[in-house]
């Protein structure tokens, strides 16, 4: 086990109506100028808008109002939100949705008085070691951005878009409210892309090698039975809170590094990921890692050190003694929930390029990612061939 600094400061705010509260909550913290953000709409339609603002009003909470985010959170819209909110006094940042609202909160509250472009911060040139504060209502179960230290935004001014997160505690937002729920009324296809996305948090975790790690290993093991057991109940039975519930907690306990103590942190097929939805905004994240997950698996299967991590996968999460069939088997999963399990599914067939994402991958051939077999432009290639 590898020395580590783990925190999880986050409060919770966890259970059945839970988000009637967050005036009173955001009250007892002495915040008084709020910026409420959110995406499209959604919440409006659900009610969960006129919660919001019935409890801001009832407590005296000034807010400004910031709609529109949508998937895959881009640089313009950043940059446009704080312009508008630079001179308004904002003390907390408010985010109602899902991962991509989240992580527009936290670019904009690392950015908010930041001279430079809020990308810096994502490409490491820029730190704010006092970032406006971020509460949260989740309403989605997914990218566990509501714990996280991570926050990935898509420069949008570039092309291909390029993708990026950075990791920072700073990011880790001050609470979450998360009412299983608000999770309702989420589709079939947004969920499937939820419990891949929460899956693949831990997966990458666990696929790191470690040594002397049996704590860590058996939270990622048991996180990931529960979320494949929950996850098909919520796809047919959308309102079984029991189903929403284990999949919201195992959303937010994903993310926030609790199985990877005492390992290393490497997160390589999000890495994939981000270059293909970099490339095709329209591709989901959960969508494009349950195409790329099991690509990169066949990829490494090779090597022994991948080899015996896919055995015990294949072992503890189906019985069987094969990692080839263990691969096998969570891609069926994969498609059993709805997720697209090759380019083909993505219909990206018509204009998909590997050459330019290999190369957007790869810095221009410049970029050797160190892994189980080393991560480079032909690499890439290859992992989008057994992705086909």
């Amino acid at each position: 086990m590898i020395n580590f600094d783990f925190i999880s400061p986050t409060k919770m705010f966890f259970g059945k109506d839970k988000e009637n509260e967050v005036g009173s909550i955001i009250k007892s913290y002495g915040f008084k100028r709020v910026a409420f953000i959110y995406g499209k709409g959604s919440i409006k339609k659900t009610g969960l808008y006129d919660k919001v603002v019935l409890s801001l009003k009832d407590n005296e909470i000034d807010f400004i109002e910031i709609s529109g985010v949508e998937a895959n959170p881009k640089l313009s819209f950043i940059k446009k939100a704080i312009n508008e909110l630079k001179d308004k006094n904002i003390d907390l940042i408010l985010a109602v949705g899902g991962g991509s609202v989240i992580d527009t909160a936290k670019s904009i509250s690392h950015a908010m008085y930041y001279e430079g472009n809020p990308f810096d911060f994502n490409l490491n040139l820029a730190k704010n070691p006092n970032p406006i504060p971020v509460g949260i209502i989740l309403t989605i179960a997914a990218a566990g951005s509501e714990l996280s230290n991570s926050c990935v935004v898509t420069n949008d001014e570039v092309m291909p878009f390029k993708k990026q997160g950075f990791n920072s505690d700073t990011n880790r937002p001050l609470f979450a409210i998360c009412n299983p729920e608000l999770t309702y009324s989420v589709d079939k296809f947004q969920t499937g892309c939820g419990i891949v996305d929460i899956m693949m948090h831990t997966l990458e975790r666990y696929m790191n090698p470690s040594d002397d790690c049996m704590l860590s290993e058996e939270f990622a093991i048991g996180l990931l039975k529960t979320v494949l057991y929950y996850g098909k109940i919520a796809i047919n039975d959308p309102t079984n809170y029991e189903a929403r519930a284990n999949l919201m907690l195992a959303s937010s306990l994903s993310h926030n590094n609790l199985t990877g103590l005492g390992k290393a942190q490497k997160m390589r097929v999000h890495g994939l990921e981000h270059t293909l939805s970099g490339c095709y905004d329209e591709v989901a994240h959960g969508a494009g890692l349950s195409v790329l997950w099991p690509a990169w698996c066949l990829y490494i299967l090779d090597n022994p050190k991948a080899n015996e991590r896919l055995m015990i996968l294949a072992n503890r999460l189906f019985n069987l003694n094969d990692p080839k069939e263990g691969i096998i088997a969570l891609r069926t999963y994969f498609k059993e929930i709805g997720m697209p399990i090759t380019f083909k599914d993505l219909n990206l067939k018509s204009k998909l390029d590997i050459e330019k994402m290999a190369l957007s991958y790869s810095k221009n051939k410049t970029v050797v990612i160190k892994d189980f077999k080393d991560l480079d432009y032909e690499s890439f290639k290859k992992i989008c061939d057994l992705a086909m």
